[in-house]
């Protein structure tokens, strides 16, 4: 029912009516117990919330079980490729030096007339352009595979799975690595303004944790500046008193008013359906913050994004 406050106004009311006997049964009055409509929605709309908390924060630790798995397989097959990639590095050395002497071997036997069909032999089998091209193949296998090693390595960084110590991290290194992982796998032409500073800036943290998060910025900068007409970001690497700031700009199209509170929170995105998770930010956010740093953002329609990364500088090395 409805009852009138003391300014008048109607409050919709929840009874319950009980009727009270004596001990022979007889009855004795009833028990109106009343409570404002109002406070239960709060109630239900509380426990509504503290459930989708509940599930969100299932959900992102299933998340996080099953990218902890995947990096502890990357790191068992970068574990398995060092060892035939080191043995191809350790080959072309030694075939580059038997390269060397042969060639001085062929070079001294052809200086002496040959026979005709010696002589017939080596045009038909082109042994002079072989020796000619034997140098740049072999340059070319030692190039790939030492491409192939810091691959590998960048895996074995990357898939780590992160300990509670934490280590001296230079981030101009970091961030280097980011831009090569980025635009060597989903963004190749997506420009990128980026100067190493001449300060060396390091940090107390986790290499790969903050490996990830600066993958994370730049994609997502990537993905906003899909429609520029010349997709760019500047990326920033300063010293603000005892912080270590790193600023990310993009040319995109900005992130609405209404949503810029939102882009930390778990499960928010807005990208289409299938092409993101919402969990990037969020995990990117709770990274730092275990740095004791922050993560910000600023933006505006039309105008691109900001993102500011902040952590503690890295004491002194005694």
């Amino acid at each position: 029912m409805d009852l009138r406050d003391a300014e008048g106004q109607r409050v919709p009311v929840d009874f319950n009516c009980s009727a009270r006997r004596d001990a022979a049964g007889r009855p004795l009055g009833h028990v109106f117990v009343g409570r404002p409509m109002g406070e239960i929605k709060r109630a239900y709309h509380q426990l509504r919330e503290t459930h989708e908390a509940l599930k969100r924060t299932q959900q992102q630790l299933l998340h996080s079980e099953k990218m902890a798995s995947l990096g502890r397989l990357v790191a068992g097959v970068a574990h398995e490729l060092n060892n035939p990639i080191s043995f191809v590095l350790g080959n072309v050395d030694a075939l580059r030096r038997y390269a060397e002497r042969l060639q001085k071997y062929l070079a001294a036997v052809n200086a002496t007339p040959q026979t005709p069909p010696v002589q017939g032999l080596r045009e038909q089998l082109r042994i002079d352009a072989l020796l000619a091209d034997l140098p740049s193949l072999i340059e070319g296998m030692s190039e790939g595979a030492r491409r192939t090693t810091d691959i590998v390595n960048g895996l074995r960084r990357f898939s780590v799975v992160d300990r509670e110590e934490r280590s001296r991290v230079e981030l101009a290194s970091v961030v280097e690595r980011a831009i090569h992982w980025v635009k060597k796998g989903t963004a190749p032409g997506f420009e990128i303004d980026w100067s190493t500073p001449r300060e060396r800036l390091e940090v107390m943290g986790s290499p790969g944790q903050l490996l990830q998060v600066t993958m994370n910025l730049i994609q997502n900068a990537a993905d906003a500046c899909a429609e520029a007409p010349v997709p760019r970001l500047a990326i920033t690497l300063a010293r603000e008193g005892d912080a270590v700031v790193l600023e990310f700009s993009d040319n995109g199209s900005g992130i609405a008013p209404e949503h810029l509170s939102r882009v930390f929170d778990p499960f928010f995105t807005t990208k289409p359906v299938g092409q993101g998770t919402g969990l990037g930010l969020s995990i990117s956010y709770g990274i730092v913050e275990q740095h004791g740093g922050a993560l910000s953002v600023t933006s505006a329609p039309g105008q691109g994004a900001c993102f500011r990364l902040r952590l503690p500088v890295a004491p002194a090395a005694g």
